[in-house]
């Protein structure tokens, strides 16, 4: 505990600058924080009708009563009078007497952590880990051998059931927007948006099945019959950001920004993915073990700038998305990430490698964290193109973002982690003869153990500093609201896992030798 207490105390000499202001009283901030305005209503702003209390400060004096001081008036002695700018500042920091001691802040810290990144993190990891099995004895099956050679009932198998789970897919930015925006914003449009999704993804599970059907795909396409799919899909993805841009646009400050707004974070999150398994995989594959090394431990920060891109776009949809859920558009790019990347890590499978990159990734994770604030400031200035104050960029919708985001990096990258191991070790059962279950299962704890380990102590780190020191509702936050970003993290574990599993156990099959391809094909969990 003295360690956690020690390290929070070095981390926030480096943000004291911004994480100690705010400003009440900046435009942006009170545009932010102002009521409902009846008159100059659409009838499609997220408090346009009642909500729940928006928890955007870990300890706020506003919940404790008020402060009252009283003077003798008839007192001969003169009354000392406090500046008006010492009363600003006082008031502004007013949460610091709310605060517990240090000691008790890093034993809460640890308690969340655990929960958020064992607890929590080995559910949904197992449900990943579920789905992958799933997949490897239906859409993959026989997955390596020739095409032809593949019986035509285990390629009718394979083709009925990557049609259905083609499904999840394309229902999945949709259920986000579902999640994102309030049921009165999305009155009428809902049947709509699902009409026109489902129309799409039959025309893709017909192509898939007429392909089977006449003897040309055999149950695997090539990247040349994968073409219509891809222009399916992208137009299911078109329409669905059109209708959502043709019904807030007049919320928006530009109908391209609210556009950008909407489609930034899928896109960048394909576009991670594609860099990833078509560039990065590749290059790991021929490295010795010391260049995979360094490979693993930089390939994150391709990320980082990525992150704050969205970061940057999503704050300023305040009258749009309500500030609870605003991190729901995160959720694809920081789950996909985590997962993609910790694959690299999964495969050096020496414990030692593995203990290194966990202790250098959580440092890394607690100073993304820890400097979100300063980091976020930094390119504030740079949109606005003058200098503000430090306590500008901190409203109460960027506050309860970073207390989201926060909790969704650490449930992602330590739920990434029994996910890819659980998929690295069902592909050496699956696939490869080398051991038994019981000692795959085995090396699966303990890889496993290892890195949740080394998480949870960075996590409980991160928690320390940016509710005791940045008074951001990590810890709020997660306490109330943490059924709504479990079953968030549910919803997007499922299409993830049916779109990560296939090159995840490409890339492992390019590093292991021996495979069962010269076993016969065999009917699903036989």
């Amino acid at each position: 505990m003295r360690i956690i207490e020690i390290l929070s105390h070095i981390m926030y000499s480096f943000t004291r600058s911004v994480a100690d202001h705010y400003s009440p009283e900046d435009s942006e901030f009170t545009a932010e924080s102002s009521d409902y305005v009846p008159l100059q209503s659409t009838g499609l702003e997220w408090n346009h009708q009642p909500v729940d209390e928006l928890i955007y400060q870990e300890y706020s004096h506003s919940d404790n009563g008020f402060t009252i001081r009283v003077l003798d008036a008839c007192s001969p002695e003169k009354n000392e009078e406090i500046p008006e700018d010492q009363q600003d500042e006082d008031r502004a920091m007013a949460w610091k007497r709310l605060r517990p001691s240090s000691l008790r802040t890093v034993r809460k810290s640890m308690y969340f952590g655990a929960l958020i990144s064992i607890l929590t993190a080995m559910v949904i990891g197992s449900l990943y880990c579920l789905i992958s099995y799933v997949s490897f004895q239906t859409m993959f099956n026989c997955q390596f051998h020739q095409k032809k050679s593949i019986p035509v009932k285990i390629q009718w198998m394979r083709t009925l059931s990557d049609a259905a789970s083609c499904g999840f897919i394309y229902m999945w930015f949709l259920v986000n927007i579902f999640f994102l925006f309030l049921p009165h914003q999305l009155q009428g449009l809902r049947r709509k948006l699902i009409f026109g999704t489902f129309m799409l993804y039959c025309l893709d599970a017909l192509y898939r099945v007429i392909l089977q059907s006449s003897g040309i795909s055999h149950s695997r396409l090539t990247k040349i019959q994968m073409i219509p799919l891809i222009v399916l899909f992208l137009v299911s993805l078109c329409w669905q950001g059109y209708q959502l841009w043709n019904r807030f646009q007049v919320l928006s400050r530009g109908r391209i920004f609210f556009f950008v707004q909407i489609a930034a974070p899928g896109f960048f999150t394909f576009l991670i993915g594609i860099v990833t398994v078509y560039f990065t995989y590749p290059m790991y594959n021929e490295e010795n073990e010391n260049r995979k090394l360094l490979i693993a431990i930089f390939a994150p920060l391709s990320g980082l700038l990525l992150k704050v891109i969205v970061r940057i776009c999503i704050q300023s949809s305040w009258n749009i998305t309500h500030p609870g859920y605003t991190y729901i558009l995160f959720v694809p790019l920081y789950f996909g990430s985590a997962i993609l990347f910790r694959v690299m890590q999964a495969e050096l499978e020496n414990i030692s490698a593995i203990t290194i990159l966990g202790i250098i990734h959580g440092a890394a994770e607690v100073l993304e964290r820890s400097t979100m604030v300063v980091i976020d400031h930094i390119c504030h200035v740079v949109l606005k193109r003058r200098a503000v104050s430090w306590g500008s960029f901190r409203t109460p919708r960027r506050e309860r973002l970073m207390a989201d985001i926060a909790i969704i990096s650490m449930l992602y990258e330590s739920t990434a982690i029994v996910s890819v191991n659980g998929v690295l070790y069902l592909h050496k059962f699956i696939y490869l003869k080398e051991n038994s279950l019981s000692t795959l299962f085995q090396r699966f704890l303990v890889a496993s153990s290892v890195q949740l380990v080394i998480e949870w102590f960075f996590n409980s780190i991160s928690l320390a500093i940016e509710t005791y020191h940045q008074n951001i509702a990590v810890m709020a936050v997660w306490q109330r609201k943490w059924k709504r970003h479990v079953l968030v993290a549910v919803i997007n574990v499922i299409p993830l896992a049916l779109c990560s599993t296939l090159p995840i156990i490409q890339f492992m099959h390019g590093q292991l030798a021996k495979s069962r391809t010269d076993q016969p094909c065999k009917m699903p969990f036989s």
